[in-house]
This record gives structure tokens, C-alpha cells and sequence, in this order.
């Protein structure tokens, strides 16, 4: 799997935008978040673009230094009080690095298993990252601890992994209500 199909399955994921409208507020465009009833200035959560709802569908867009947007269609849009728009929600540093790093089939299960249980990688609340700490030129083996939360259920999950001359990963998922689930990936590789 290359890194743009990755992050495509990474970008498709539920709840992976904030959704809400904007306002002109002061000289400045203020986006106000619909779920969690919060405020954020426009300029400085849009840096990476952002979607404007326009004839009943999501259209990409680049928020422009002057206040308008550049459409995906090469057209410019003046925004107007009360447009809906989403931006795309950013994850952690550690847990982008621990999602990139994860061998193909390890992600896709990892993935797949949260998502059965209805968690978003976008539902991510906290991210320890072992791996991104360890020396290069080592084995390197320890536990990575992340924490989702969907409003529903809290899942913590253990992620316990090797590599170097032999290649796994393990994942222990648990619920706030107990119930656990396991996934075990291993892989041999040539000593080097």
C-alpha cells in the first residue's frame, strides 16, 4: 500500500471534519463548530483548505488572503454569513507517525476492527507512541497506548510490537464495558 492510498483510507474515515458555519465577525471570518458549540478563527484552522456546502454538495476550496475562497472548479467564491462549512479534522503528530509506520495488513485489520465497532481513527483523544522514541539502529520493541473516544464508547487499545530481525504487532482493544478484543499480526524477515 503506498502512502497516498493510505492516507486516503485514513482521510475517508467517519468523523474526520468539523462541521459547522461561518460568521464575519469583526473584519474576520469566524467558523463556529456545530457539535461541540465552539468558535475558531477561520484563517488559522483552514491553513490546509477546507469544504463549502454549494448546490447541495461539498465543494473543496482554499481560503484566500483577501477572504474569499478558490473552488476546486478554479472559480472564486465571496463567503456569505451562515455557509455551511467542514474542515478536516488534524491528528496528532505520534498518531499519524504510528498510523504511517504500521505494516499494510496491520493497518487495514487495525482499521477495520475499530471501524466494526463503530470508532473513527478521527475519534483519537490520546497517542502514545513507543516506536517514534526508540533509537533507529536498534531492535526496537515496547507498546504503543491509544485512546478513542465516539461519544458512545471509550476503546483503549495496547498496540505491543517488534521490529528488527522478526516483524509483529499485537493489538489489544477494550471497551469501557469490558469487552476485549485481540488481533495478532506476525511477520518473519531475512536477518539483514
Amino acid at each position: 500500500m503506498n502512502i497516498q492510498q493510505r492516507n486516503k483510507d485514513i482521510y475517508n474515515q467517519k468523523r474526520s471534519f468539523m462541521c459547522g458555519t461561518i460568521e464575519y465577525i469583526n473584519e474576520q471570518w469566524v467558523f463556529f463548530e456545530a457539535e461541540e458549540d465552539e468558535a475558531f478563527l477561520l484563517f488559522e484552522i483552514a491553513e490546509d483548505g477546507l469544504e463549502i456546502y454549494l448546490s447541495d454538495e461539498w465543494v473543496p476550496a482554499v481560503l484566500l488572503e483577501s477572504g474569499e475562497l478558490y473552488l476546486h472548479t478554479l472559480h472564486t467564491y465571496e463567503m456569505n454569513n451562515g455557509d455551511a462549512v467542514r474542515i478536516r479534522k488534524k491528528l496528532p503528530f505520534a498518531y499519524m507517525e504510528l498510523l504511517q509506520e504500521l505494516p499494510e495488513d496491520a493497518f487495514l485489520q487495525f482499521t477495520k476492527l475499530l471501524n466494526s465497532i463503530n470508532i473513527s481513527l478521527y475519534d483519537n483523544v490520546y497517542c502514545h507512541n513507543t516506536l517514534y522514541f526508540l533509537p533507529a539502529n536498534r531492535r526496537k520493541e515496547g507498546v504503543n497506548f491509544i485512546v478513542y473516544d465516539n461519544g458512545t464508547f471509550i476503546c483503549s487499545v495496547q498496540h505491543y510490537f517488534e521490529r528488527g530481525k522478526n516483524q509483529s504487532d499485537w493489538f489489544e482493544y477494550t471497551l469501557q464495558t469490558g469487552k476485549r478484543l485481540l488481533f495478532t499480526k506476525m511477520e518473519q524477515r531475512k536477518a539483514e
